[in-house]
């Protein structure tokens, strides 16, 4: 373990926009951190969080110490970006889906709503392309996050924000499909997010790290269609 890495003070973060603030940074430095953040990734996939070095994240990014001190203050820091960029990108795909399907409807109203159903889950899924070694990470950043009460908090926030904006989307679903949910709405996205969970986890086994893995949407839809009911068409 990096005893500096775990010497050095977190580095607060004060954003309420909750995705990573990178505004007012040049193109090369978000570069460099996404760089950085993409090596911790594939580390923390291999050795898990507590056995990750700094010298060793440094290494599969092709970056000094310097390179990384100079981009985040430790080691915790770093995966706090993770969570961020990762969050930032999946509600930025999850917008994009939202608004393809908005205007496709606009057009045209399904014809038929299983196969409506079908198409819209397959399609946001097909978008989330994730390599083995970022479905590993994520569940090492969660166990992590859980174990480190500094770290806890900011990871919650992240989540709760990202559940509210996946709410927004499942009720646009729904609403397309003139459908309702058998159960508060809270309640379905949880058991979706916890489904969505293991089917991952089951496309990431026996993978190389990085093999993209394709992730069944059986019980997704098999989760919605004993949760949603539709209304009958006239």
């Amino acid at each position: 373990m990096d005893a500096q890495a775990q010497a050095e003070p977190m580095r607060h973060r004060h954003n309420d926009e909750m995705p990573m603030n990178t505004d007012n940074l040049s193109a090369r430095r978000r570069q460099t951190r996404s760089t950085l953040v993409e090596a911790g990734v594939s580390v923390f996939a291999v050795k898990g969080i507590d056995g990750a070095s700094i010298e060793e994240i440094c290494e599969a990014a092709g970056f000094t110490r310097g390179a990384f001190y100079s981009n985040f203050s430790s080691r915790d820091d770093l995966v706090l970006a993770t969570i961020e960029q990762r969050t930032s990108h999946d509600l930025d795909m999850l917008d994009a889906t939202v608004e393809r399907w908005r205007d496709r409807l606009n057009h045209s109203g399904p014809e038929n709503i299983e196969d409506f159903i079908m198409e819209f889950v397959e399609d946001t899924f097909s978008q989330k392309r994730v390599t083995a070694a970022e479905v590993i990470a994520e569940h090492e950043i969660e166990l992590y996050c859980l174990r480190t009460p500094g770290l806890y908090p900011r990871y919650a926030e992240l989540n709760s924000f990202q559940v509210q904006r996946i709410q927004s989307l499942i009720e646009n679903a729904i609403g397309f499909a003139e459908a309702v949910s058998t159960i508060p709405l809270t309640d379905l996205i949880e058991a979706l997010t916890a489904v969505h969970s293991q089917a991952s986890l089951r496309a990431a086994a026996g993978k190389k790290l990085h093999e993209v893995v394709e992730i069944d949407s059986t019980q997704i839809l098999r989760v919605l269609g004993r949760l949603l009911e539709f209304t009958p068409k006239p």
